[in-house]
């Protein structure tokens, strides 16, 4: 039998096994940001993602989570 894993769950679980400080939330709203529009034949998800990471560092005063 075959066991699949949710791949949020799998991103967090790595996250959490590295030596880094990328926080949960920005890994949530990145792996949503993909998943809707993953079907999107004309995705800008790039970009998106960037604002995403962008608004992130903006939030944190320039200290960057990455």
């Amino acid at each position: 039998m075959t066991t699949k894993s949710n791949p949020l769950s799998v991103l967090l679980d790595v996250r959490s096994k590295m030596d880094t400080d990328v926080e949960d939330e920005l890994i949530k709203a990145c792996y949503q940001l993909q998943s809707v529009h993953q079907y999107d034949k004309d995705r800008h998800t790039m970009k998106q993602m960037q604002a995403l990471v962008e608004a992130v560092i903006e939030t944190n005063e320039g200290d960057a989570v990455l």
